[in-house]
């Protein structure tokens, strides 16, 4: 058998592996001083009965939020409505936004505010789960403002 081990292998393998060592310590330390991921906001968000215009005509309303890091899906729904059409809203969410330097946008059709037609816009920004934003409505003039709460979801009852 010969020799295997010549020096400029071992050189070359030496330089190789000490190289991916050193990078990836570069990358890790990078991306551990640097990246962080989005705060997670999505839930339940409780909008109280207020002097709503046109459609909502003071109806308490709930905002449901999805989050995929800053992407957002949401739907808003009038509160005696979140047991019969919460699971579809979930499921086919109405509005589309992102979360961005810590504000939330949402626009989409009011699809689940069986009063209201046209497209529904929900800006904000969140602040120890308190949501204070705004609601456009194309239906009805102006911006909205609003502050609500976020609401944990309720665990389901065991049967017996």
């Amino acid at each position: 058998m010969g020799n295997h081990f010549n020096l400029k292998s071992l050189t070359f393998y030496a330089v190789a592996i000490t190289s991916v060592v050193t990078l990836f310590s570069v990358v890790t330390a990078y991306g551990e001083a640097n990246l962080k991921a989005a705060q997670k906001i999505d839930g339940r968000y409780q909008i109280p009965a207020q002097d709503l215009p046109g459609c909502l005509k003071s109806d308490q309303l709930v905002l449901l939020v999805q989050q995929s890091g800053i992407y957002l899906t949401g739907s808003l729904l009038a509160a005696d409505t979140i047991e019969t059409l919460g699971k579809r809203a979930t499921e086919r969410p109405s509005m589309t936004g992102n979360w961005e330097n810590q504000r939330l946008t949402l626009q989409g059709e009011a699809s689940y505010l069986p009063k209201c037609q046209g497209t529904v816009k929900v800006q904000g920004t969140i602040a120890e789960q308190t949501l204070t934003g705004t609601l456009s409505l194309s239906s009805a003039p102006g911006d909205i403002p609003f502050t609500a709460q976020y609401e944990a979801s309720q665990p389901k009852a065991a049967e017996h």
